[in-house]
């Protein structure tokens, strides 16, 4: 068809191209060749664009095919990396963790090995081989079932770090002998779930099989709601459906009890497992009843962040994923989120948001706002920005942008450079289009006035926080995590030279001679010796502490090389990461985006 579109003949048909000759014939048979294959080339270049860029189907950036690399950054992170693991290898090799100050064993999650395990898919990411086998044989020895005797096991910790990163390293690396170990652990697993109602036991001694439990009463949301990831993904790696169906009741529950809290479409930040299924109607409703507060924070994080992620993992054979992202999102555009007093607020950078905690006792009317927001709710802003693409709402990605720019001026309003775990801040009076100005005045007669507990600033507080009821860092990810989506879905420089002043700040502030450790205080920093290149200088330091989360390995400096690194390493088109930074492979038959 093409072929006759070009050999028609026009009505003024130029004289190149006139059949009056053998020469122009042939001539014109010549240009109609070139002109078909041209066509042929370009389309094929518009085959190949799309195939590579799915336009109705990416989340991250359309990056051109080159290569995006910022090696001297990437290799300052593996350095960080490789002198933390060697501080762990040397002196607690199998133990839990390693205390950073002391280079002493720490004792945690049933003594399996959490640093090591939760550690394997980072290896991998690195390219750190030698040290991955190492690894991997030293995971082959740990007897989960047999140490579980005499040790309350957590369910969602163990599920988080230990089953997700079996199934993340076994995804990305594909080593045979994952596979048998993760069943092994999912089995143990699997039987907290031996409940009257099926809803687990979050803390229970899983090495009994014959033992019935009893569902927890008074629990974490994130207990419970935090588990759809890792099961389906086992059942989807082993063909057991046992452990979808086991994660699909809990949904379930979840779903049926959507209205029931006190702020309907959100989950209180304790839940009462116990209650479901009971003859009782009033009993049954008492699953979300069993507290008023409402955050993204502690306790309730990753119960949320699992409805965008499963709808991408699942949502082709489960709509409920995205049924109830839709009605809680409301409820935290409208009530959780607020802005604050801060200084530059004029600054495009500082157009921010951030995460409250709000509550609804019975008899309120209103919903009441605190405004105090966590590390932990951190993740928020790479989830809305996730979500704006997966769900199709444009607007949530400017809220997730806004979010974890939130978080970054935390970071950059502390005195060490250092976010809190928890900051109480000024609200602006409404949650307006535009960021409000600061207001010198009024937070002077904030600074004056302690009308009430909670209503004045504390001494020695930065411009716009009230208060910090937890000064505490303990290498936390979450920050970072969602700085680490922004860059992957806009392609932005700006979000890598973040992260670069984050990494500098963090690594200068808990750099140990056997790792790296958690802070005291954000607020105080004091003269510490310390060396640099070999030579022993003087400098400002917070206060350290003998800690090291193997979250740490798993999730803080995973996402800071990640950054640095090529945006096809763990793509955010064919993974998704759990709430521990363990990458699952997405499997397109079942993915909802």
């Amino acid at each position: 068809m093409v072929a006759g579109k070009f050999m028609s003949v026009p009505t003024a048909m130029p004289r190149w191209a006139m059949p009056n000759t053998a020469l122009s014939h042939h001539r014109h048979r010549r240009i109609e060749r070139y002109l078909i294959a041209a066509v042929m080339v370009y389309c094929c270049f518009k085959v190949i664009e799309w195939t590579l860029s799915p336009p109705s189907s990416r989340i991250q950036y359309d990056f051109e095919p080159k290569s995006y690399v910022q090696l001297e950054r990437q290799q300052a992170v593996k350095k960080e990396f490789l002198h933390a693991w060697d501080g762990y290898r040397d002196h607690s090799w199998m133990a839990d963790g390693l205390l950073p100050l002391t280079g002493g064993r720490k004792t945690q999650f049933c003594s399996w090995s959490a640093t090591m395990v939760d550690a394997l898919d980072t290896l991998w990411i690195m390219d750190l081989t030698e040290e991955f086998n190492y690894a991997i044989n030293g995971t082959m020895t740990i007897d989960f079932r047999s140490s579980a005797e005499m040790c309350e096991v957590s369910l969602f910790e163990s599920t988080i770090r230990y089953l997700g990163g079996l199934l993340g390293a076994y995804d990305l690396s594909h080593e045979p002998r994952l596979l048998a170990k993760m069943v092994e652990v999912g089995d143990l697993l699997h039987g907290a779930f031996k409940t009257s109602n099926g809803m687990p036991c979050s803390y229970c001694h899983l090495a009994n099989t014959d033992e019935a439990f009893f569902p927890s009463t008074n629990v974490a949301m994130a207990d419970v709601g935090s588990l759809y990831l890792e099961f389906s993904r086992l059942s989807q790696l082993t063909g057991d459906p046992k452990y979808q169906r086991t994660v699909d009741h809990v949904l379930d529950v979840f779903q049926r009890s959507v209205n029931d809290s006190s702020i309907p479409g959100l989950w209180p930040e304790m839940v009462d497992s116990s209650s479901i299924d009971s003859d009782d109607a009033t009993m049954q409703r008492h699953f979300a009843k069993a507290s008023y507060v409402y955050s993204l924070g502690a306790l309730s994080d990753s119960s949320y962040e699992y409805l965008v992620k499963g709808h991408l993992m699942l949502g082709a054979v489960n709509s409920t994923y995205e049924d109830l992202w839709t009605t809680a999102s409301d409820q935290i555009r409208n009530f959780m989120l607020f802005r604050s007093f801060i200084p530059g607020a004029d600054d495009e950078t500082r157009k921010i948001l951030f995460s409250g905690i709000i509550s609804r006792t019975p008899g309120m009317t209103e919903i009441e706002l605190e405004p105090r927001t966590q590390h932990l709710a951190c993740f928020a802003g790479g989830m809305f920005a996730m979500a704006s693409r997966i769900f199709g709402n444009g607007n949530d990605f400017e809220i997730g942008k806004q979010l974890t720019q939130g978080c970054v001026w935390a970071y950059d309003n502390s005195p060490t450079g250092l976010m809190p775990e928890t900051v109480t801040l000024l609200p602006c009076p409404e949650l307006d289009s535009d960021q409000c100005e600061w207001n010198a005045t009024t937070w002077e007669s904030y600074s004056l006035n302690c009308m009430s507990e909670g209503s004045c600033i504390a001494p020695g507080m930065p411009p716009g926080w009230m208060n910090v009821a937890d000064p505490k860092y303990i290498l936390r990810p979450e920050a970072i995590e969602s700085v680490f989506i922004m860059w992957r879905m806009t392609g932005d420089e700006y979000w890598r030279d973040v992260g670069w002043r984050m990494f500098n700040t963090i690594i200068h502030h808990t750099r140990t001679p056997y790792g790296h450790s958690a802070i005291s205080s954000v607020l105080y920093q004091s003269e510490a010796q310390v060396y640099h290149e070999g030579v022993m200088v003087t400098t400002q330091r917070a206060m350290q502490t003998d800690d090291m989360e193997s979250f740490w390995f798993a999730e803080t400096l995973k996402y800071f090389y990640l950054l640095f690194s090529d945006v096809d390493l763990v793509s955010l088109d064919e993974f998704v990461l759990n709430t521990e930074a363990h990458p699952f492979r997405l499997v397109d038959s079942l993915r909802g985006f």
